[in-house]
């Protein structure tokens, strides 16, 4: 009898280690509680945020490469992946999975930025999100935290089409995602508007606090005289503050892209106190290079 139970024990012991983070972010942390210490050994600035980056991994480069570049003893705390579903026949992940092993290897959690480009919101089927969570879990079945970025920047993208659809679909789309992956241990929803000009702007597209763990917003500093503060105060206040969620910040970087726009705003996100706000938890650097009228173009020896 004993013996039975052993293995039993063993069994469960086994699944519980294999679908739970090896190296948690987020996971099983309290969202705003300035008493909370970081549990993972990776990359962090100031008051324990965890650092992270967006490669440019269409045109050759990787975490590990960033990693070596930074000259830092940690590894990067996130990386993030864009990911398209082209087709509402089906979403295989091929531009997250191709990555599985070298993220387990650095550690890092993955910031998976799953994009609707090929389906409407209401195309977002039951069997989709059932799709999107399988890649999930191959992810987290080796224990890899994953923060899923689903239709990240909706409030921007319905209006050149790239989705289509509006906030009452997508909210809908959201929730049936939401439901697929929210028994699988290690994933977390992550809803991401870009930048609005007025807060109630944001509010069409919120899916319901329930439905949501992480929040953040996209944007790309102008001015030296940015500051936490005065660029995702408001934001940090409506929705992490209010609701008591992480609040993530998965992409900035500067627009223009000069030095010392650069120097200004890395400083006032890595060096400034930002204690006043427990539910900042971790930061992406936006380093893909953009052509046409984008400014973003960048090389691998900004990190030097």
């Amino acid at each position: 009898m004993y013996l039975s139970l052993l293995l039993l024990f063993s069994v469960l012991w086994q699944e519980t280690l294999a679908k739970t983070p090896t190296n948690p972010l987020l996971w099983f942390r309290e969202p705003c509680s300035p008493n909370d210490s970081p549990y993972h050994s990776g990359l962090r600035g100031r008051n324990g945020i965890y650092w992270g980056w967006n490669p440019d991994i269409e045109r050759g480069d990787n975490i590990s490469m960033i990693n070596r570049a930074t000259g830092h003893h940690a590894n990067a705390s996130t990386v993030s992946i864009f990911s398209q579903i082209n087709s509402p026949s089906g979403f295989d992940g091929h531009q997250l999975l191709r990555h599985l092993n070298e993220i387990k290897g650095t550690g890092a959690a993955l910031i998976a930025s799953v994009m609707p480009n090929g389906l409407s919101f209401n195309e977002v089927t039951p069997a989709i999100a059932a799709d999107i969570a399988n890649v999930v879990r191959q992810f987290t079945d080796q224990g890899i935290e994953v923060w899923l970025r689903f239709a990240h920047e909706m409030n921007w993208y319905v209006r050149p089409g790239t989705y289509r659809g509006n906030s009452t679909q997508f909210i809908k789309a959201w929730r049936t995602v939401h439901s697929a992956v929210k028994d699988i241990e290690g994933c977390m929803m992550f809803w991401c508007p870009n930048n609005a000009k007025t807060m109630d702007l944001y509010d069409e597209w919120w899916p319901g606090p329930e439905y949501v763990d992480i929040v953040g917003m996209d944007i790309y500093a102008s001015k030296t005289t940015a500051n936490f503060r005065n660029i995702y105060g408001g934001f940090y206040e409506a929705y992490a503050n209010k609701y008591r969620k992480h609040f993530v910040i998965p992409e900035t970087a500067t627009k223009p892209d000069t030095a010392e726009l650069k120097q200004s705003w890395l400083k006032a996100l890595a060096s400034d106190d930002l204690s006043a706000y427990p539910c900042l938890k971790s930061i992406s650097w936006f380093e893909l290079r953009k052509s046409g009228n984008d400014v973003m173009k960048k090389s691998m020896g900004n990190f030097r």
